[in-house]
Parts: C-alpha cells; structure tokens; sequence
C-alpha cells in the first residue's frame, strides 16, 4: 500500500514542524509549531494551513517545544476536532509554553496590525482534545494503522513517533538528544522500520567533546572569570530543559565547592512552571535521577538560587552589588525578560553572556553569537563591551556524527531517509554524509513537497 508524506513545515528551516502523513484512508498530522526566527510573526505563522484541518484524523505530537506544538491552538481554532497524541510529560509542559506564545503572538499582533493566533479558550479546547500515551504502547489507529512512542532523549517525554501498518513501518523523530543531558535516559534506536524522517539541527557540524565533565568545567570557567571581575554571567536560556540543565549543573558546581558562591537568579516565570512539570513527572528521568528523587533530593533547589517572580523583582537584580548569575528567557534572545538584561551587561566589560543553545538566523542570539560589534535592542543599537562565550554543548540535540550514527545503527531496513527540520545546508550535508556512509537513500524535501513512501 501506498502513502504519502507531505513536508509542510520543518523542510528547509528549523522551526515549524509540520508534517503530514496520508495513508489514503486517513490523515495524520505529526506536530504543529510555530516558525520562529526575526520576522517569524510577519507572514508564516498567520497564514491558513495548506490543508483543511477538519479533515486531520489525528495529531500526533512528539515533544512540548514551541516550534513543534505552537499552532495546535490555532489548528483547533480553525476546525481541528479529533485527538491529539503525545506522552503525558509533553501534555504537562505544553500548557504553560502554549499559554506563554499565546501572550507574545497577541503582543505581536497589536503592533502588525493582526488578530493574534488564538486566545486561551482555544488552547482549552486543544487540551480537552488532548489524550496521553506511555512509551512503548501501540495505539490503533484508522486505516489498519498505529502509532507507537519511542524515548527521543531530547527534553523531558520526547517522543519519535513511529506508524505502522502491515509489514512497513515509518519513524518521525522529532528531535534527537544526544545525551548531553545529565537528568534524561539516552535516546533510543528504531529497529525494524523501512523510513524515517528525521531532524538535522546540526547535521553539517560536530561537538568535538560533548562530556558533561568538560561542559562542566567550561561553566566554573566562565563563574570564577565574573566572580574575579565581579561582574554578571548572563545566560539567555530557553525554558524547557537547557534551564534544568543549568540549574542542575550549578548546583552540582556549588555543592562540590568547584566555583566561588553567589547568587543565582531564576527570572523566568514559564521556566518555573517548567520546573515544576519536571518535579511533577519524576518517570521521565534516568534512573539514576529517579533514585536521587526518590531519596528526597531536591534536584532544582540550593542555598543562593532565587526564582524571580514579577517585573519589578526581575529589575531589581541589576541593583545589586557583586557578582550574579541570572538564567533568563528567551533562549535566542528574541523577547523575553534577557532582553531587558542584555541591555544592563552588554556595554559592561566585566560580564559574561553565555550563549548555550541553537540560535535562529537573524535572531538576537545569532548575532551575538556570530561576534556583532553592535546590535539592535529596541531601536537602538547597542554597542557589544562584554564578553560573549558559548558552550554549545549543552545542545538538546544530537551533533553531525552522532545523527549519522543514529542513522546506521537502525540497520538494513532502513531504505530511506528524509532529512528535514535544518538550515538548508546543514540538512543538505547530512543527507550526503547518509547516502556516503551509510549507503541509504536520503532527500531533504522542499517546503511544499510531497512523497510517495510504501505503507
């Protein structure tokens, strides 16, 4: 049997995941997220979907990043009304990202001139729809299909979603971490399947050491320089597992007396509600992490770690004296409370900006990251005097060799590979390095396109 799989967002870019699989007697959607970048609320997120959504079976989710759920509300706004699938862990955290996109769309809105995507009543209405699923446990599915989730290791209940029916099977990774985390299990291998479409975030690039001890020890560096300088380390983070991560590993530093102490500021209210999914669904952890928190440790508590709550707290940071650290949202430095930050420390030659995640071209973040003398904040522009570091290595995805990797150790029936959700080179080289040395057919779709695959 025959069906095909149409590219509609994540094919040519990194953002807007959207992909949809039809089997001919049944349409199921996988993921449905935001285009992010430095003009993503202009034009792609407001368009119309290129499908009619009351015709969607079923949405399958694979994780809770806003860039694979941020138009879900929307595609119930618009007439969706079937289930939508995913871990229970994605369900948990996606309430609060969708509630906090919800506030940034509409402030968007209100200066382009637009109707915001969808208010909160939508995103109830997504919810109501919205069923669980455990790892490991086949759903049927119409059409003599089923779906089935397996650990992708990127952030908390991250889910490849792999469709079967008959004897052929096909895997939607989502995103693939590659064990950089010291608080998930590692990512699965797919066995048995015939497809996959799959991510390639850093598919042209390798991290030449992505030990935790080496990130590590690239954290106390960058703490002892602004305890010595007295300055800020300032890291625009992103709310969903990069600000575990960091917590985790500061408090790791602090307890094991590696870096001086000081204050640690937590000034992102969507990072907290975050945390707290984090705490509430202790099964998604490793083991060794389940064991610590069952033996009462507090993983994202210590002595010194403040979490901000309103506005006028998260300006009165920049008041005190002495060296800090603050963890603020967003991670590419789009919006946020970091902005506000970014603004106190540029111009201070003793702080530190700590980039340590993806960063979106054109956006704030890409900038700094690629050593801009200047950048506009607000209208302005703001001249760079701080140092700007980056540990890449506390990337939620899998780098260039491990992707490839990944790809060979699914084994020989694996015929084809669709590389999607990467800048257009980065995805491009890793279709070639796949059909190099791995001998398996890979593409990288065009945005729009379609393909015919047998299931």
């Amino acid at each position: 049997m025959q069906s095909t799989i149409y590219f509609y967002g994540g094919a040519g870019t990194v953002t807007g995941s959207n992909f949809l699989l039809d089997t001919g007697g049944a349409k199921f959607l996988i993921d449905c997220g935001l285009f992010q970048g430095a003009h993503a609320f202009d034009d792609e997120n407001w368009k119309p979907f290129p499908f009619d959504p009351s015709s969607i079976t079923h949405l399958i989710n694979t994780h809770a990043h806003i860039d694979h759920i941020g138009r879900i509300p929307k595609l119930v706004k618009d007439g969706y009304r079937g289930r939508i699938l995913s871990t229970e862990a994605t369900k948990s955290l996606a309430e609060p990202m969708l509630l906090d996109a919800m506030e940034l769309s509409r402030k968007t809105a209100l200066k382009i001139g637009k109707e915001p995507l969808y208010t909160e009543d939508d995103i109830v209405q997504a919810l109501s729809q919205w069923d669980t699923v455990p790892y490991h446990k086949k759903v049927e599915l119409p059409d003599g299909v089923t779906v089935e989730f397996l650990n992708s290791g990127h952030i908390l209940g991250s889910a490849m979603a792999k469709f079967t029916r008959g004897e052929k099977s096909i895997v939607f990774t989502g995103d693939l971490g590659g064990g950089a985390s010291p608080l998930l299990a590692a990512c699965e291998i797919p066995q048995g399947i015939d497809y996959m479409v799959m991510e390639s975030v850093y598919g042209d690039r390798t991290q030449s050491d992505k030990s935790r001890e080496s990130r590590l020890e690239q954290l106390a560096a960058r703490i002892k320089e602004v305890a010595q300088s007295h300055g800020t380390l300032l890291i625009p983070a992103f709310s969903t597992e990069r600000t575990q991560d960091l917590i985790f590993d500061i408090r790791e530093l602090l307890h094991d007396k590696k870096v001086p102490s000081m204050p640690v500021f937590l000034d992102s209210p969507l990072a907290q509600k975050i945390t707290a999914s984090y705490v509430s669904h202790p099964q998604y952890f490793s083991e060794d992490m389940q064991e610590r928190m069952k033996a009462g440790e507090h993983l994202f508590e210590f002595d010194g770690l403040h979490y901000i709550h309103d506005a006028e707290e998260s300006r009165n940071i920049g008041s005190r004296s002495g060296p800090r650290i603050i963890i603020a949202g967003s991670g590419m430095s789009n919006g946020g409370r970091v902005v506000q930050h970014e603004l106190d420390v540029l111009g201070d030659t003793r702080s530190t900006i700590l980039i340590v995640g993806y960063q979106a071209a054109g956006s704030l973040g890409r900038k700094l990251a690629e050593g801009f003398k200047s950048v506009p904040i607000k209208g302005k522009k703001i001249s760079v005097r701080c140092r700007i570091e980056k540990i890449y290595s506390y990337s939620a995805h899998m780098d260039g060799s491990q992707l490839l990797e990944f790809v060979e150790q699914i084994g020989p029936s694996l015929t084809q590979v669709f590389v999607t959700m990467g800048e257009p080179a980065s995805s491009a080289f890793l279709a070639q390095r796949i059909r190099e040395y791995a001998g398996i057919q890979a593409l990288t779709p065009d945005a729009g396109t379609e393909q015919q695959v047998e299931l």
